[in-house]
């Protein structure tokens, strides 16, 4: 019977590390026969390396069945300035929406220190038209185009809308975005969500932002 390691996804193992507090960013490095090897993580000051390595064990046996051996962690700790520095995210800057009689368009700007990065979407006027989606799609659009200059090595990363929805709780509205990110490791759905306060187009911005946000160190990489 093959290892139990043959049979996991590096993806799926960086992803649910990377739901650990304190975990900056994540790689897994595999051999030929897809076995981990390796699991090398970026994590801040706020647990002990010996903590967090437990708590990696814990996390990939109980999430995926894996027992991993603790000497394949290696964990390096971000400190202050440094940690600032090193973390990726974009942050809203301004909408553009238009509408004629046969095109909706949405052209989304963000940025990061002093760089701006912007994505535009479109569709017919005379179709179901969801404003709000459509500023989620220009905004993926300006976060691809943030990835394809501050990519180091590997293929372009792709993504696709899989889901815009509306949702209330307490009185309280908020839009709810799925990302699905496809890059070399492999698929994953990432979900973010934003209330909606006087502007619903800059919440639908918000729940893509925030959809992305926490993996684009990563992704970057």
């Amino acid at each position: 019977m093959a290892d139990l390691q043959n049979r996991v996804a590096a993806a799926d193992v960086e992803t649910t590390i990377s739901r650990l507090r304190g975990v900056v960013s994540t790689r897994v490095a595999t051999d030929d026969r897809g076995e981990i090897v390796e699991i090398h993580l970026v994590a801040d000051e706020t647990r002990h390396p010996k903590q967090l390595s437990r708590d990696i064990e814990s996390a990939l046996f109980s999430e995926l069945g894996l027992r991993i051996d603790h000497r394949k962690i290696s964990i390096a700790q971000l400190r202050g300035a440094e940690q600032a520095a090193t973390d990726v995210r974009l942050k809203f800057l301004n909408i553009d929406y238009f509408v004629d009689r046969t095109t909706a368009r949405a052209r989304v700007s963000v940025g990061r220190g002093e760089e701006n990065f912007t994505g535009a979407a479109s569709m017919p006027s005379a179709a179901r038209l969801d404003q709000e989606e459509l500023v989620a799609r220009a905004t993926l659009e300006a976060v691809q185009e943030f990835l394809r200059s501050a990519r180091v090595s590997g293929d372009p990363v792709g993504m696709e809308l899989r889901d815009f929805s509306r949702a209330e709780h307490n009185g309280s509205a908020f839009f709810i975005v799925t990302v699905r990110v496809m890059a070399e490791r492999g698929e994953q759905d990432l979900i973010g969500s934003a209330l909606v306060r006087d502007d619903p187009w800059r919440a639908a911005a918000a729940a893509t932002l925030d959809a992305l946000n926490r993996r684009l160190t990563m992704l970057c990489s």
